[in-house]
């Protein structure tokens, strides 16, 4: 026969009782719902750029790479990074076109960078290998090849 103190006792009901409280804890930031996904791919998380842009829009290549939303700067010659377009304001992006201002930031072989203030506008969205992008790029009303 063994004799357990007290103590011994106490320490036993204490781990069973954390073990019942344990199990009936909630996950952190649990929300209950009656919508259940099946997997973790299945919801799409928020997107990483333009605020209220649906991750269906197409986007556009800078030079290489995958389609982006809504960049902050597109390089117009992609051998050098002799004229690009920085500061870009989108104030429209759609299924059709995307709108916006921009500088336009251009420097000669001396290494002297001349800025404009410059309108930008993409339209024509194709589908490719990296998805859907713009494929034709107007500055101030130029076509630049992208």
């Amino acid at each position: 026969m063994h004799l357990h103190t007290t103590a011994q006792v106490l320490v036993a009901f204490s781990a069973v009782g954390l073990g019942f409280g344990l199990s009936a804890c909630s996950p952190p930031n649990e929300n209950p719902s009656t919508l259940k996904v099946d997997t973790a791919t299945a919801v799409k998380g928020p997107s990483t750029t333009m605020t209220n842009i649906a991750s269906n829009m197409p986007g556009v290549i800078d030079c290489v790479g995958t389609p982006e939303v809504a960049p902050e700067e597109l390089s117009l010659d992609c051998t050098d990074d002799s004229d690009r377009i920085v500061d870009i304001e989108w104030s429209e992006w759609t299924e059709e076109i995307a709108s916006g201002t921009a500088t336009r930031q251009s420097s000669d072989s001396t290494g002297d960078v001349d800025t404009s203030e410059v309108t930008v506008e993409l339209s024509d969205p194709a589908s490719g290998g990296s998805g859907l992008a713009f494929s034709t790029l107007l500055v101030d009303g130029q076509t630049i090849i992208l």
